[in-house]
Parts: structure tokens; sequence; C-alpha cells
């Protein structure tokens, strides 16, 4: 059994849940469903992008993005929720190690900080994550 893109959303899907948010949307190399609702942010959500993964000697490597929206207070950004979930999601991404059918991968993050998107009419936190997947058999 290989970890697969697919693989790769739904791991990072089920550990986004542990911030408590319900709105969570997974996005694949290609996919062009749209099914991520448009125009301004009302209510927190979490957009995982994940990429395409490259082949190297020991591991396959992929660089994924976790986008944790934060809608605004009466036309005002809402710094400490932003802050606070900035934080969350350093504990949460962060050096992880685990095991998916007996295959071992790691992930950590490369980058993070909250910008503003004002055609949303929100702040979001970037999270910028490698993932690693032991490619040896």
């Amino acid at each position: 059994m290989m970890i697969t893109p697919q693989t790769i959303g739904n791991i990072l899907f089920r550990d986004s849940k542990k911030l408590g948010i319900k709105s969570i949307y997974v996005v694949l190399p290609g996919d062009n469903s749209n099914e991520i609702p448009t125009g301004e942010i009302k209510e927190e959500r979490i957009v995982i992008h994940v990429k395409e993964q490259k082949p190297g000697t020991y591991w396959r490597k992929s660089f994924n993005e976790v986008n944790i929206f934060v809608p605004r207070i009466s036309d005002r950004p809402d710094r400490i929720r932003a802050e606070q979930l900035e934080h969350e999601a350093m504990n949460l991404f962060d050096d992880v190690t685990d095991k998916f059918n007996n295959v071992h991968y790691s992930y950590s993050i490369v980058s993070i900080g909250t910008m503003t998107d004002e055609a949303l009419k929100c702040e979001y936190v970037n999270v910028r994550i490698l993932f690693e997947v032991l490619n040896v058999k």
C-alpha cells in the first residue's frame, strides 16, 4: 500500500479536524470541482491544497498548504483569533511522524504566517507543510 496525494489529503483533513473548525475542504492536484464556497468569508473554514509528490531516493516529498480562514468582526480583522489558530496550527502540524498501512510518513511546517484577503474580507493563517513518505520497499 502506498501513500498517494489523496491519502495525504485525508491525513491532513483528519488532523485539521483537531482545530475544531467544521468546514474543511481538500483540493487535490488538478481538481477543478470548485466545491469551496465563493464570496465573503462568514464562518471559519479550512482549505487544504494537496500538491503532487516528487520521487526521491528515500522519501517521496510534497509541499502542501493548509489555509485557516477567520472572518472579520464588524469589518475589522479578528487578529486575536487568527493568532490563536496560528499557535494551534504550529503545535498540530509541526514534526508529525506516523504510519499509514505500515508506510512511514512525516510532515512538518516549512513556513507559517497570517495574511489578509480583502476580496474575501478575512484573515487567514497559511501553513506550508513538507510531507515526506518513506520510499523504501
